[in-house]
């Protein structure tokens, strides 16, 4: 069954936000830190400093996490997480753990299949490799 008709979704570029000076010291790590200081030119956007974090980098609302196909991801464990995607076939697509092994994935792709939802990554772990 196809997904819902939707707006066009548009992921916008994601720039690295980086801590003031973590590239200058290696007791500063990297993960972002908004900077508070009265001076600071990046808090004051300077002009050559890092992109701050800001609420224009955010995807629209209606299609944020969707993916390009038009369907929201699910993460499927076992056949309990698939009665959760029953009535919701039409907008989520299953996407099977890296933990589910190849006997249980056989099975839930057929129960997928009779439930008529759509799966992602249905071919992992079912092929032989040739050698």
């Amino acid at each position: 069954m196809p997904a819902l008709q939707h707006k066009t979704i548009v992921h916008k570029k994601t720039n690295k936000f980086g801590r003031f000076q973590s590239d200058q010291f290696k007791r500063v790590g990297a993960s972002w830190r908004k900077p508070r200081g009265l001076d600071s030119v990046m808090r004051r956007q300077m002009l050559g400093n890092r992109p701050m974090v800001s609420i224009g980098y955010g995807s629209d609302k209606a299609t944020r996490f969707m993916l390009s196909n038009g369907y929201y991801p699910v993460r499927v464990c076992s056949m309990r997480d698939l009665e959760s995607l029953r009535m919701n076939n039409n907008i989520c697509a299953a996407v099977f753990a890296s933990t589910v092994g190849a006997k249980k994935r056989q099975v839930l792709v057929q129960k997928c299949q009779e439930m008529g939802i759509h799966i992602m990554n249905g071919k992992a772990k079912t092929t032989t490799e040739a050698q």
